[in-house]
């Protein structure tokens, strides 16, 4: 099972580190970097991991280490499963209030025009709509021009598929419609009414004339601004991020609870399969005062327990059949890193 428990360890690492960083990221005010700002039940991590015990009513000790493992993995899945559906509510939330937030640094070719337009100025009939183009002031006067003169091809029979008894040849932009809304830098919008069922024959026209075809959708009934919309959307975000905060908290201590427990078990699991049976050791919590003291330790607990290895420990020259490509130590070495801060 050390493979196994290996595998398992790293992706219960992954989620723990997932859902740490996102209570970091989701916090108003932000912890030192480098700081241990979560905690289990009221104590810190390092205290939890050191004052550590076995919880028999959570992780049965009569149930085998293959149980225990499914357990576990089963367990942290459906948490990451959870995290991953409420982070992908919130995020669906975030990304159109930034989009929102973008348009409305952008240019009028692409911004929502919600905020500009008057719907009362809009028609929006079973035949006539009221569309827009943006175009330079330079190619103002030439759309001007040429508007109201758009009309059908006659060699085109596809748009008679909607119009009965159709002339050979319509006008399909309403004459004396165009409006000038608004203009921003040496952008224009303007505005004209055409036959709806016509709407798809000026989309190639615009183009023709290198002019931006847009087009607003009317609900006088239901219509709200787009910044109603937008504050709208701020404040379901703010709902889901506190939603998303508060279930970070709490699924975080079940999924680093089964993190510590599965170290545990590693520790046992390693020992017998390095130093045999009966398991005989003594399990201890260590933490270097500085990061770049780790080697040193290291090299420290080789001294101290250097008889318990083997040539092939010392040497680390080859691989040893049954355990991972990790450099072996005389000891069972299991790090855990309680740094969330990104």
């Amino acid at each position: 099972m050390s493979d196994e428990l290996s595998k398992i360890d790293h992706m219960i690492e992954n989620t723990t580190r997932k859902i740490g960083q996102q209570i970091f990221t989701l916090k108003e005010q932000k912890p030192a970097p480098g700081s241990v700002f979560l905690s289990i039940g009221g104590a810190s991590l390092p205290d939890y991991v050191k004052k550590f015990k076995w919880d028999p009513a959570r992780y049965s000790t009569r149930l085998s280490v293959q149980e225990l493992a499914k357990k576990f993995q089963e367990r942290v899945g459906a948490i990451d499963d959870e995290y991953k559906s409420k982070l992908l509510d919130y995020s669906n939330v975030a990304n159109l209030v930034t989009q929102y937030e973008r348009s409305l640094k952008a240019n009028l070719t692409v911004r929502d025009l919600s905020e500009i337009v008057d719907y009362d100025d809009m028609i929006d009939t079973d035949y006539l709509q009221t569309l827009f183009v943006v175009c330079t002031k330079q190619q103002e006067l030439e759309w001007q021009n040429v508007y109201s003169s758009l009309e059908t091809d006659p060699s085109n029979t596809d748009w008679k598929k909607n119009i009965s008894n159709a002339a050979s040849t319509i006008r399909y932009v309403v004459p004396g419609s165009l409006k000038r809304v608004t203009e921003e830098g040496d952008q224009v919008l303007l505005s004209f009414v055409v036959l709806k069922n016509f709407k798809e024959l000026l989309k190639t026209e615009t183009i023709k004339h290198g002019v931006t075809l847009r087009e607003v959708k009317l609900d006088k009934e239901n219509s709200t601004s787009g910044r109603d919309k937008y504050q709208e959307m701020k404040k379901d975000m703010k709902a889901k991020q506190q939603k998303l905060f508060l279930s970070c908290q709490t699924i975080f201590t079940e999924v680093f609870t089964a993190w510590v427990h599965l170290k545990a078990l590693r520790v046992h699991v390693e020992t017998i399969l390095r130093f045999g049976l009966p398991p005989d050791y003594v399990a201890a919590v260590v933490k270097p005062t500085r990061v770049s003291n780790e080697e040193k330790l290291k090299k420290s607990l080789s001294s101290s327990f250097g008889q318990h290895s083997s040539v092939h420990m010392q040497d680390g020259a080859d691989d040893i059949p049954g355990f991972s490509s990790e450099k072996i130590y005389p000891f069972v070495f299991l790090e855990m890193n309680l740094d969330y801060t990104l």
